[in-house]
């Protein structure tokens, strides 16, 4: 094919986009501002370490069709480790609410048993027979969400559910900020149904639709070198540190775009797989202000997320691959090396050590905390939870804040988000912010490349050309 299209932005959204043009046989430019490809799935090199430390613990689940499709398409699914779903709660040194049900259980009964837990937790009988009806509700909205609940936050609709504070402590809380990484008092009831409806939409027919999947190597090694090597090899072409300055319209249609540089770049089709605040940039600058329709991209924030790798020379003894704390700093516990399946990486002057990821969602409370104090609040979590970090010796840690790690999806939300094809001709968007109805994860960056490939594809077949 002859047709020329840019993708500015070199995420997994834009990764992602590119891709799959140029396996459609598209002629393909990536554009990224910035020195390096990935966006938010990075990895980068640390002094003194053998290996790309990633910028924090990454997970995601066996019902996200769209990222499986990519690495199946770049070529690294074999690099994924697969694991029962990720519900195991520790509640101190001696307890881990976990799955159950032997090995040799089918899968499908496996995965249906062994959630029975969350129906009948641990929590005082008085309260669990409120619990189910509480499950009650969530599986109605889980079938059919109301568009009414983005009016409110979660933590309203759970006190108009009467839920047991026992239960949101427990369970529902938590749940909520690892699936949408912010907190129930600020997050729209709405984008928890619908991420509900979501994973009750992939399960069907898919017995592992919740599992989790952790990556073996680095983000650096499992989406972003095998793409570049990927679109190399069908003449693709990739411009670091070469950022968007403004759009080329002539009236209503998309020409190229102007780099910053001054250097104009004509194209068929343009892609901006950018973040909201990237596009207000773009916004501010020139042809793009003067449509409306780009205007709610500028009222969409952004929410946190801190993490701590922790290097130690003995193991902890986690049960899971990872597991989540309650009552602590810390939220979530990830055995990195062990996902890996190697030692992790070398430490200067004391050998290979026990690799450990600590991650804070919505990390509101943490995210400006000097390091020395967030890695003492950290290593306290361990201490409270795991009796081995009574004698460890703690090697190395060091500290990744994200203070713009996902969007934060606060009541109203849902209206604001953009669809893939806008009102001027050629021009595309991608991005986990975009319309894909799911929570900013890395599905929600891989949905909205499927979905915006669709649409320059039928663009374009629809276009005459030469036009």
């Amino acid at each position: 094919m002859d047709e020329h299209i840019v993708v500015a932005g070199a995420g997994l959204a834009g990764l992602a986009s590119a891709v799959w043009l140029a396996e459609r046989g598209y002629r393909v430019t990536l554009l990224e501002k910035r020195g390096r490809l990935g966006g938010r799935t990075m990895s980068f090199d640390v002094a003194g370490l053998d290996e790309p430390l990633d910028n924090g613990p990454h997970l995601f689940a066996g019902c996200y069709d769209a990222l499986l499709r990519y690495v199946d398409t770049i070529g690294t699914g074999d690099q994924l480790l697969w694991d029962a779903p990720p519900f195991a709660i520790r509640t101190g040194t001696d307890e881990l609410l976990t799955l159950r049900g032997p090995d040799w259980w089918p899968l499908s009964l496996r995965r249906t048993l062994g959630l029975a837990w969350m129906a009948w937790p641990p929590i005082p009988v008085r309260d669990r027979p409120a619990v189910l009806r509480v499950w009650a509700a969530l599986l109605r909205q889980a079938v059919r969400p109301d568009p009414a609940l983005d009016e409110i936050t979660v933590s309203r609709w759970f006190d108009r559910l009467r839920v047991p504070a026992s239960f949101r402590e427990l369970v529902l809380d938590q749940f909520v900020i690892g699936l949408l990484n912010e907190k129930p008092d600020r997050v729209s009831a709405y984008t928890f149904a619908q991420t509900l409806h979501f994973v009750s939409k992939r399960a069907r027919g898919n017995a592992r639709a919740g599992d989790a999947v952790w990556p073996r190597v680095s983000l650096h090694e499992l989406f972003v070198a095998p793409a570049e090597r990927y679109l190399a090899e069908r003449g693709a072409v990739i411009r670091t540190g070469s950022g968007v300055d403004d759009v080329e319209l002539d009236g209503d249609r998309i020409t190229g775009v102007r780099l910053r540089d001054g250097e104009l770049l004509a194209a068929d089709a343009v892609v901006l797989a950018v973040p909201p605040w990237a596009l207000t940039t773009l916004l501010d600058r020139g042809a793009l202000g003067l449509h409306e329709h780009f205007a709610p991209a500028r009222k969409i924030e952004a929410a946190p997320i801190s993490s701590v790798y922790v290097w130690l020379d003995r193991p902890l003894g986690l049960r899971r691959y990872a597991e989540n704390l309650r009552g602590t700093t810390i939220e979530w516990v990830f055995d990195t090396g062990r996902m890996q399946g190697t030692a992790p990486a070398g430490i200067d002057a004391a050998g290979p050590g026990h690799c450990y990821a600590l991650a804070v969602s919505a990390s509101w409370d943490v995210v400006h905390t000097p390091n020395a104090e967030f890695v003492a609040a950290a290593l306290e979590s361990l201490r409270a939870n795991y009796p081995a970090m009574a004698e460890a010796e703690v090697l190395r840690t060091h500290v990744i804040h994200q203070p713009q790690a996902t969007f934060s999806a606060q009541p109203g939300f849902e209206t604001l988000r953009l669809a893939q094809r806008t009102p001027i001709d050629g021009l595309f968007l991608a991005g986990d912010w975009t319309d894909t109805e799911l929570p900013s994860t890395m599905e929600a960056a891989a949905e909205s490349a499927v979905r915006a490939v669709g649409e320059v594809t039928r663009y374009l077949a629809a276009t005459p050309a030469p036009r």
